[in-house]
């Protein structure tokens, strides 16, 4: 039993540690919190490959990210994609979130839901 629980813990540590890898290379959008949890939005600009069937070419994509996270602790994340123009190319550090804002739910807009 205690090496179940050992073995546990340690998925869980590796798990949180992986997502809080993934979400730290993230622009912080939004954040509330309540209590001990924390709800935050966030976005990463830049250039996504394809599959090779829909293209053979990187093409520029917004990713919001919805994360969870509990005594700092990155629990959980839930992520989408968004297409941007080509002529984003030439911009894409400077593409503001306000800019994309409406092509996204409204739980991944930057004001509060």
């Amino acid at each position: 039993m205690l090496i179940v629980m050992v073995l546990l813990v340690l998925a869980f540590s590796l798990r949180a540690l992986y997502l809080q890898i993934h979400v730290a290379r993230t622009e912080l959008v939004r954040s509330e919190e309540k209590g001990m949890l924390t709800y935050e939005v966030r976005r990463r600009v830049g250039m996504e490959r394809l599959p090779s069937h829909i293209s053979e070419y990187p093409v520029p994509r917004e990713v919001r990210i919805r994360v969870l996270r509990f005594a700092g602790v990155v629990l959980w994340r839930k992520e989408l994609h968004i297409a941007l123009p080509g002529e984003s190319c030439r911009r894409l550090g400077d593409i503001p979130a306000h800019e994309t804002d409406g092509r996204f739910p409204i739980w991944l807009q930057l004001g509060p839901y």
